[in-house]
């Protein structure tokens, strides 16, 4: 028994020799959390090309900004191999922040597309441990992308969804198929008098193809339901999953501007709209566009789903830009920037000890963690003690319970807690874009 009195009189006078303040001690130790080092931003980010395209139409000014203004890890090209898995261009790495996606066939039909995509999504989160992605939808990209999402209702994993230039509700131009398929079907029909005359106007038909055959798959499917297109019709009516955010690029070419430069974007509008009165479509003769599909084309919230019920709108936002529908991924960084632009959510903040000192643990979500800065100040009776500001560079990438967030330590001086008086601490998180979050937390 003296033993053990000796004991705890030496702890005690251990205690009261610590220069640890007790309201350092009384705090909860910073907990332990899992990091993620296989990218720097929570949601990868996954490029979709157009119709007749390839993946170096995100080459040059589509990918700058995302590589190196935002500092993004390059995670390489993904496409599908003959056994339909995915190959990436970057062997044996499994990491990255952008991804780009080659489809297969360049005019193949947006199912196709849609099942390549859900392949490589389950890649990349495979390979980075994410939760969700983002998809970039150029085009018909974005409809496949939309496809995607109606087959995965209930199981998806897709953040945001942002489409360029996409025809949700088709493209005048796509009325090629018709044409060309009915003279197709007349020349096979083998009519002595109509015949000839069909081969000859498909023999023209098909001198003014280019690199996309007017009978593709791809070119059948973004038919306008009023040209007898079924499938936009369909996918239309599908629902489409509210828990993703819908930004959707628009396209709007001022004719009367650019017609006094006689510009490439004026000539293909004024074709559009010439070919939107043909068809009958007089109502849509005055719809602004990007040269290839209409202004209203274009906005995702135009679909059947969202317009039979305005509450399904809740989650979306448009962005208009100026250029021609081949343009929008080259002509300006301001796409990409405005497609990721996005307030910063607090998800929590607390005092914890480290060590033999204190620090304010911060988590949050921004969708570029990395480009936030977070400024801390420290009140003692309302009065200022502290101040330091840190910028991202000093955050972690964790994942919780809700998903993958970023953690920011500050440690703070013992010495602000050397008396019991009221102290507390307020901070704000600024991310790239200016937003600003603002609170506080008890010390």
């Amino acid at each position: 028994m003296p033993k053990i009195v000796g004991l705890v009189l030496i702890a005690l006078a251990a205690l009261g020799c610590s220069s640890v303040p007790s309201r350092i001690t009384r705090l909860a130790p910073l907990p332990v959390v899992e990091p993620v080092t296989t990218m720097t931003v929570p949601y990868p980010i996954l490029l979709l090309h157009g119709l007749g395209q390839k993946a170096d139409a995100w080459h040059g000014n589509a990918t700058r900004y995302y590589l190196n203004d935002l500092g993004m890890r390059d995670g390489g090209l993904l496409h599908v191999d003959r056994d339909g898995k995915i190959v990436s261009s970057e062997t044996g790495r499994n990491d990255g922040d952008l991804y780009v996606m080659q489809f297969r066939s360049p005019h193949d039909s947006i199912n196709a597309w849609r099942d390549e995509l859900d392949a490589a999504i389950t890649y990349v989160r495979a390979q980075t441990g994410a939760d969700r992605v983002i998809l970039v939808g150029y085009s018909m990209g974005g409809l496949a992308a939309r496809a995607y999402l109606t087959k995965r209702y209930t199981d998806h994993h897709v953040k945001r969804l942002i489409t360029i230039g996409t025809p949700h509700l088709g493209s005048v131009y796509a009325k090629v198929w018709n044409w060309k398929t009915q003279m197709e079907d007349c020349v096979a029909g083998g009519n002595i008098i109509a015949a000839p005359l069909c081969k000859a106007a498909l023999a023209a038909i098909q001198g003014s193809e280019g690199n996309v055959p007017y009978d593709a798959p791809a070119v059948r499917d973004l038919r306008r339901p009023e040209d007898g297109g079924v499938y936009l019709r369909k996918l239309g009516k599908y629902a489409h999953p509210l828990d993703v955010e819908y930004v959707s690029v628009i396209g709007d070419v001022d004719v009367s501007t650019e017609l006094q430069h006689l510009s490439e974007a004026a000539l293909q509008e004024i074709v559009r709209k010439a070919l939107t009165m043909l068809s009958g479509d007089v109502g849509e003769l005055f719809e602004g566009g990007d040269g290839v599909v209409s202004r209203k084309s274009q906005d995702i919230m135009n679909i059947e789903y969202f317009t039979a019920d305005p509450s399904r709108k809740r989650a979306t936002r448009t962005i208009e830009v100026g250029s021609v529908h081949m343009d929008h991924l080259q002509t300006s960084t301001e796409i990409q920037r405005i497609s990721l632009d996005e307030k910063t959510e607090l998800k929590g903040a607390g005092m914890y000890r480290l060590g033999d000192s204190a620090a304010i643990a911060i988590t949050y979500a921004d969708h570029i963690p990395a480009r936030c800065t977070v400024q801390v100040r420290v009140l003692r009776n309302e009065q200022l003690v502290h101040e330091s500001t840190l910028s991202a560079a000093f955050s972690q990438l964790i994942r919780t319970a809700d998903g993958i967030v970023s953690r920011m330590v500050f440690p703070l001086p013992s010495s602000l807690f050397q008396h019991e008086d009221d102290l507390r601490a307020t901070f704000t998180i600024t991310n790239a874009w200016g937003y600003a979050v603002k609170s506080g937390v008890e010390m």
